[in-house]
């Protein structure tokens, strides 16, 4: 078997010092002494380290702690140590045991494991590394409320004082709105990886296949692409034929000539996702209404992506798009957002390109405009592209075919 091509690590550049200082001027603005991570997304933000987390999602097998001073911490278990000793850089690790055996952390003093780790054991380890760092037995410290358990909060609660935790879930999503340019240059690589897995994924699509043929197109050309040297994980939300609806296992019905298929979502790659949408036909006759539905999506995706310019607000782009609608062939289209920021995820990202938000676009903000549409009469539609807001207008990552046939342009 060939050897997987030359790329590049993203992770030699990450500008940890410029994240943990963003982090932290949040921190001095909300008066908080330390944060407590607990979501994959957030670890890794302010960490460097993608853990297994994203996989295992059981809150307290790791976190960060980013004191209002000096270095942040990740605490992860003997199991993981490994991969934050190698991938990250200017922060401290502390690890904990585990139920398995591992000669390099032998201890022969250690005469019987726990079953599974003790998740309270990690948060006494944080709150022991947060007193440590910032002197104080009473700090004020931010959690991520919403992924918090309820057990975990009562216990951090007792240790701390209700009044002294504060839920920085919005705070976090606005450190990470604006990207520096390291989040940018990933964020562009991971939409054009995924652009290209549209690209094949349609081009190999033939009538009879099913959904499932349709996952091992996207997934083989991911590690095609990469190499899988950069893939955390890779998303779909593809709708085939008049199957709008969404699902977890792959739908077996088979596509026929006419039939619309809308592929959608794409790679993470170093935590960072991308999320794209692609329309196109089975063959070369398409329906009359689904053409006259897709030749209107696609003139108010331009519409939209036009009003993406430094100084417009959000909604402004949202009721560019919403007028294209109306008076093209869907004068009865309601939709609640047509976008999202784009980011760590786990999925789509606030702030929404949506019908009231008064807030002002600014460089540095990357963007997915889409325009979707669903029925099991005419086909299901999204045509959606990546951008980044710059100085003098937008940089597109990405441009949507502007035919349902593919190969057409």
């Amino acid at each position: 078997m060939a050897a997987t091509k030359k790329h590049t690590n993203f992770m030699e550049t990450r500008p940890q010092k410029d994240i943990q200082e963003k982090i932290q001027a949040a921190m001095e603005r909300e008066g908080l002494d330390a944060l407590l991570l607990t979501t994959p997304e957030n670890i890794m933000y302010s960490t460097g380290w993608c853990t297994p987390l994203y996989n295992w999602r059981q809150t307290g097998t790791a976190m960060a702690v980013v004191p209002k001073h000096g270095k942040a911490s990740i605490i992860v278990s003997q199991f993981e140590q490994g991969g934050p000793v190698q991938q990250t850089k200017d922060v401290d690790i502390v690890s904990y045991p585990v139920w398995i055996f591992i000669e390099d952390f032998y201890d022969p003093n250690e005469k019987t494991k726990d079953v599974q780790p003790d998740m309270y054991r990690t948060f006494r380890m944080a709150m022991d590394i947060i007193k440590e760092k910032t002197g104080a037995d009473k700090p004020k410290i931010g959690i991520e409320l919403g992924y918090m358990p309820h057990d975990k909060y009562l216990f951090l609660e007792e240790a701390f004082g209700a009044d002294n935790l504060k839920n920085i879930s919005d705070m976090m999503i606005k450190v990470r709105t604006i990207k520096l340019p390291w989040e940018i240059d990933i964020l562009r690589y991971a939409a054009k990886v995924t652009e290209k897995m549209m690209g094949l994924t349609m081009l190999m699509t033939e009538p009879g296949m099913t959904e499932a043929d349709i996952y091992k197109l996207w997934w083989q050309s991911a590690y095609e692409i990469t190499g899988g040297h950069d893939i955390v994980s890779v998303s779909q939300a593809h709708t085939p034929g008049p199957d709008f609806w969404a699902g977890y296992m792959a739908r077996e019905r088979e596509l026929r000539e006419g039939d619309i298929v809308r592929i959608d979502g794409g790679v993470s790659l170093y935590g960072y996702i991308s999320d794209l949408g692609r329309s196109y036909c089975i063959g070369d006759k398409v329906p009359e209404k689904s053409q006259a539905i897709f030749d209107t999506l696609l003139a108010a995706h331009d519409a939209e992506v036009a009003m993406m310019q430094p100084g417009n607000k959000l909604k402004d782009a949202f009721h560019a798009a919403m007028d294209v609608c109306h008076k093209g062939a869907l004068p009865h289209f309601v939709r609640g957002h047509f976008g999202h920021t784009l980011g760590m995820g786990p999925g789509e990202e606030y702030p929404m390109l949506d019908p009231n938000n008064e807030m002002v676009m600014e460089p540095g903000m990357v963007f997915c405009c889409e325009t979707p549409y669903y029925s099991s009469k005419f086909g299901s539609f999204n045509i959606e592209d990546t951008l980044v807001i710059t100085e003098n207008g937008h940089e597109r990552f990405t441009h949507t075919n502007r035919s349902l046939i593919v190969g057409m342009k």
